[in-house]
């Protein structure tokens, strides 16, 4: 259960300062299943899985009312994994030379502290989700959670894995529009990799994005872009991801659309990605919903980049299916079920979170049964 430690910030009497109310919530998500991944080709692993319906994690908030009407607050997130004890790692500067180790706790999810205003919006300066994994977690029937993850496919860079600011990103400063203005909503965010300004890569980990949208009733629909750079190699470059999402409740079911591009710019050429993915929510059983969703990566990139056997990269497409049920004991905990099957193309070695990489072209699959409990 949430807790909420409230109290009255202390004014000395002499100075007349007037009493601000603070708050602060802890908060958190403890989610683990029993997994079975196989990779056709290669292998298959049992294992205890971790978020395979939302992320754990534990996390610190608070607010203080300022007076006319503005407010400072501060939010510390950070993923753990209860299967071994540990936290997952973070990265100090949206790069791969800061890439953490996975440990004690870091506050890799959000770690920022901000001053906000009903009427002037919210101004936040630290470490945050980017603006087009926002779409990611709202739009994608499984909440970018799980082995039927459209990252599996979304995530995926110049190989098949995230690039450093794929997902979050360190020293940044963002604004974000207030509520209610008739339904439209935003924010930008701009970050950097801290560089020195006499070496050769200095604006390597810099980035910026915004993401605006509109949501009515039953209908929610956002658009994102993220830029970040990086000095042209054969396995990094500069990366642009682009995405369109929207959603409609119709009441017998919960549709979801996500429309991704990712451009990555290396030294032999440039890899376009374009994922496309549709899904839907079902009632089922009064306090469950069914989810599904279907997945298409398709590769665009130019002719000269080539995989290891010679032929072109842009052969290397992917197909999802993803299928699953959560059941809700009570408004905290869950169990649910969920079975993914991702079909590769080509060279393709696209796999589903948590297992093993599969042979070329060859297909990646995997089920999990686990329980979700927040507090």
């Amino acid at each position: 259960m949430k807790r909420f430690l409230m109290w009255s910030a202390l004014g000395l009497a002499s100075s007349g300062a007037a009493h601000a109310q603070s708050s602060v919530t802890v908060f958190g998500v403890v989610d683990l299943g029993i997994q079975y991944t196989s990779g056709a080709g290669s292998g298959s692993v049992k294992a205890l899985s971790n978020g395979g319906l939302s992320t754990s994690r534990l996390g610190f908030r608070g607010t203080e009312d300022l007076g006319g009407g503005l407010r400072a607050g501060f939010w510390l997130e950070g993923s753990l994994n209860p299967d071994n004890g540990t936290g997952r790692p973070s990265n100090s500067n949206n790069q791969t030379s800061g890439a953490g180790a996975a440990g004690p706790i870091t506050f890799d999810r959000m770690s920022f502290v901000s001053l906000s205003s009903d009427t002037l919006g919210e101004v936040r300066l630290g470490h945050d989700f980017i603006p087009t994994h926002y779409n990611s977690i709202y739009f994608d029937p499984f909440n970018a959670n799980g082995v039927a993850r459209a990252g599996n496919l979304t995530f995926a860079g110049a190989g098949t894995g995230p690039l450093p600011t794929a997902i979050t990103g360190s020293n940044t400063v963002s604004y974000w529009l207030p509520p209610n203005i008739g339904g439209f909503y935003g924010m930008a965010m701009v970050g950097t990799g801290e560089n020195d300004s006499t070496v050769a890569n200095r604006d390597d980990g810099n980035f910026a994005g915004a993401r605006f949208g509109f949501a009515s009733g039953a209908f929610d629909i956002a658009a994102a872009v993220t830029r970040s750079h990086f000095d042209a190699t054969t396995t990094i470059g500069n990366y642009t991801h682009a995405n369109i999402g929207g959603s409609w409740d119709a009441g017998f079911a919960k549709f979801f659309a996500l429309y991704n591009k990712v451009t990555v710019k290396l030294t032999g050429g440039t890899v376009r990605k374009n994922t496309t993915e549709i899904g839907a929510h079902i009632p089922a059983f009064e306090v469950g919903r069914i989810r599904i969703s279907y997945a298409y990566l398709d590769d665009r990139s130019d002719e000269s980049l080539r995989n290891a056997n010679g032929m072109p990269r842009n052969r290397d497409d992917a197909r999802q299916f993803g299928i699953g049920y959560v059941h809700n004991l009570s408004k905290r905990t869950a169990l649910y079920g969920t079975y993914a099957r991702l079909m590769n193309s080509g060279q393709a070695r696209y796999v589903v979170s948590g297992g093993v990489a599969p042979g070329a072209g060859q297909r990646s699959s995997g089920w999990e049964f686990g329980v979700r409990h927040l507090f």
